[in-house]
Formats: C-alpha cells, structure tokens, sequence
C-alpha cells in the first residue's frame, strides 16, 4: 500500500470513530455512515475497507440485517457501533444493545408507513 492509501485508510478509520462518538445514539446505519463521511472526504470503498479493518480489530461491530419487503431487496441494512462500554456494561453487549435499538427504532418507523400495494 502507498504512503498516501495508508493516510486516507487512517483518516476514514479516525472519522468512522469521530461520526460514531459525536452523536447521542452510538448505532449508524453505513448508509448514513457513508453520507457523513462523504462530507469529510472520505469515499465508499475508504470507507468499507476501514470499517473491515475496525471490526477485525474489534473496535466496530457491524450487523447485517433483514427484511423480507421486497421494496428493500438489495437494500444495505447494516448498522455498525463502536465497541465501547456503555455504564459499565459489557462493551460488545453495548454494541449489541446500540445495534439493537438503532435497527429496530428504523424498522418500527418503516413498519408504521410504509404499505406496499
């Protein structure tokens, strides 16, 4: 890898942390992930690759998730958190929980109004 991929790979794993700290809910979807970052310069597959490097560190949990409406095949519902501990908690039970409660606030809002015809 050249001096400048190694720069732009440190810059987008330190701003996947930065997005994911400055916000009360601590669980983003990449989707959102991906807008935020794209403001800072960072691009979708910078931003990919960091995120395989922060979840084999385990730094970042990502869980891929699913919905069987046939309006979001294809859809990426991944949510990715930060493996921190959270009141004292178990920090991967952190991550599940921030996961949890990111994925289901959404999924409860799409549920609520959306009607397929």
């Amino acid at each position: 890898m050249s001096e400048q991929t190694d720069a732009n790979l440190r810059d987008a794993r330190s701003a996947i942390i930065d997005a994911l700290r400055n916000r009360a809910k601590k669980a983003r979807f990449t989707t959102e992930l991906a807008v935020a970052l794209q403001r800072a310069g960072v691009g979708k597959e910078e931003m990919e690759q960091a995120l395989a490097d922060l979840q084999a560190e385990g730094v970042v949990m990502i869980r891929d998730n699913f919905c069987a409406d046939p309006h979001l095949a294809g859809v990426d519902l991944r949510v990715v958190a930060l493996v921190e501990s959270i009141d004292s908690a178990d920090a991967q039970l952190s991550a599940i929980r921030e996961i949890d409660e990111a994925w289901n606030k959404w999924l409860g809002e799409y549920l609520a109004n959306h009607r397929c015809g």
